[in-house]
């Protein structure tokens, strides 16, 4: 190899291992090498009820990281965050993600709020959004106790032929109860608007530990509920009726979906455990499109 090779090869190595103890020291405990995401960066939901969003971190430098996090809730709630501080481990070169769950108060008020996740120092933060919307119909009922009750209840929202976006749903509910029952909850909600991933209607049902108490006693029900598509509904029609001298438990959830990110969406959940007579027809429709 000649001379002048060997000094050209020789200043070729200084050069890579100077540039390479300059690439580390820009790197190395620089904080600016870390990024914040939140997703998704915008959500609906109503009063009460819970969304998660996920929180990603990422460390753009060449070693690990722990990496505080705090919660800037603008004008939220603080108590509406799961958490509002947090410490996360990043390895160096790659990512972490960490969920938090927001549940605005029963009586927040309908709007749009932004907050923020930021790290101490302010070198990295994200932004996200969360729109309130308030129930245009909320019943909530609960009973219980020993002896006789009974309950109807209607609940109608259709909204006119020209109205954008359109809703409708019919609920008819008879309760006859004698004897003892520990808890019996029968709860309706209903946005006319929906946005996002809130339902237009939800049902809620349950029923705790119901007993006879004398001969004749019984637990009856009878629970239509029909959302006619030609009205802007999902198409779905369910009836439940029941007769029986005991119930253990009964949990149900009704979702309707309609004008939402989830349009057509109809949702059944329901667990019974009983003795006595129980029928459930649940049907959905929606022209040239499904029909279960």
């Amino acid at each position: 190899m000649s001379e002048k090779v060997k000094k050209l090869l020789t200043f070729v190595i200084l050069v890579v291992v100077l540039c390479s103890a300059l690439a580390s020291t820009s790197t190395v405990g620089a904080f600016p090498g870390i990024g914040v995401n939140i997703e998704p960066d915008i959500q609906h939901v109503s009063p009460g009820k819970m969304v998660e969003y996920t929180i990603t971190i990422y460390n753009y430098d060449s070693i690990d990281k722990s990496v505080a996090l705090e919660v800037d809730a603008g004008k939220c709630n603080s108590t509406w965050f799961e958490w509002t501080e947090m410490q996360v481990l990043v390895p160096a070169h790659s990512a972490n993600s960490v969920s938090l769950k927001v549940t605005p108060g029963s009586g927040a008020s309908e709007g749009t709020y932004n907050w923020k996740v930021v790290t101490p120092d302010g070198s990295a933060s994200a932004t996200a959004t969360l729109v309130v919307q308030s129930y245009d119909y909320a019943c909530v009922t609960h009973v219980e106790g020993k002896g006789v009750f009974v309950i109807d209840k209607k609940v109608r929202s259709n909204t006119g032929g020209d109205a954008e976006p359109r809703f409708s749903v019919n609920v008819d509910k008879h309760f006859v109860c004698k004897g003892e029952i520990e808890g019996f909850v029968s709860d309706e909600y209903l946005i006319d608007g929906a946005l996002g991933d809130n339902p237009n209607f939800e049902q809620m049902s349950a029923v705790a530990d119901y007993t006879t108490t004398a001969p004749g006693d019984f637990l009856y029900g009878d629970e239509k509920l029909r959302s006619p598509f030609v009205f802007g509904g999902t198409g779905v029609r369910i009836h439940e009726t029941y007769d029986v001298h005991t119930m253990d438990a009964r949990h149900e959830n009704i979702n309707l979906h309609s004008t939402g990110d989830q349009r057509y969406k109809s949702e059944l959940a329901t667990i019974n455990d009983f003795g006595g007579y129980f029928l459930i027809d649940a049907r959905q429709s929606i022209p040239g499109f499904m029909h279960v």
